[in-house]
């Protein structure tokens, strides 16, 4: 048994040690469908991360079991410096629930230094949780003060062409990005309001839902 054999053997142990039914059935309520899920929290997740990071050959093991908690913890452990282009990629294009791209851009994605050329690719995919994925990372991009205005135009013009998009996820990730990006400077702030309403006349219950949760938050 190889040293990554053996931490995995501990990790799934921990993993089953903490398992939350409860939880499992909220999340299967919410849509969070997973091929196993214990249903472990956030919290105790990172706690486990915590004692083997970085580790890319071991997030590449846990990847391949496939549990909602592992590909979790796979983000976790990963060393962004591991981590290219083509291979990020790859993890963004198998998401699959908002948890999963939630985690994977605040524990992996937003540590790599080319994600905002990514993410400028992503919103204009057709795969819901890439999208959900390029929008997430603009925010996080804008709230740290990373410069992304080379990318502005084109996420306030993608964030109007997906106002009524049929997914909740992508249009709180698209108001989610637009209000960070109107903190910015007054001048965005100018433009997302603008663009705030151009989505309000549309006048569809989806595309409210982004004005609703953009405009108190900036005014």
């Amino acid at each position: 048994m190889t040293e990554i054999d053996s931490i995995i053997k501990i990790i799934l142990k921990e993993i089953r040690a903490n398992e939350n039914g409860p939880a499992v059935d909220a999340m299967n309520r919410m849509g969070l469908i997973y091929n196993k899920n214990f249903g472990v929290s956030l919290a105790r997740l990172k706690y486990i991360a915590d004692k083997y990071k970085p580790n890319h050959d071991l997030a590449k093991r846990l990847r391949e079991k496939n549990i909602r908690e592992t590909l979790i913890l796979a983000d976790m452990v990963e060393n962004p410096e591991m981590v290219s282009e083509d291979f990020v990629e790859k993890i963004a294009q198998n998401l699959f629930t908002n948890e999963l791209a939630e985690q994977a851009c605040l524990n992996l994605f937003e540590k790599l230094q080319f994600i905002d050329k990514k993410a400028a690719e992503w919103i204009f995919s057709d795969k819901e949780f890439v999208i959900v994925s390029g929008f997430i990372i603009f925010s996080r991009l804008a709230l740290s003060k990373k410069d992304i205005s080379e990318h502005i135009s084109k996420i306030i013009q993608q964030a109007e062409k997906l106002a009524a998009h049929k997914s909740l996820f992508v249009r709180k990730a698209i108001a989610r990005a637009l209000r960070q990006i109107a903190l910015i400077n007054n001048d965005y702030k100018i433009d997302v309001l603008k663009t705030v309403d151009a989505i309000k006349q549309m006048q569809t219950p989806e595309s409210d839902l982004i004005a609703e949760e953009v405009i108190p938050l900036i005014n």
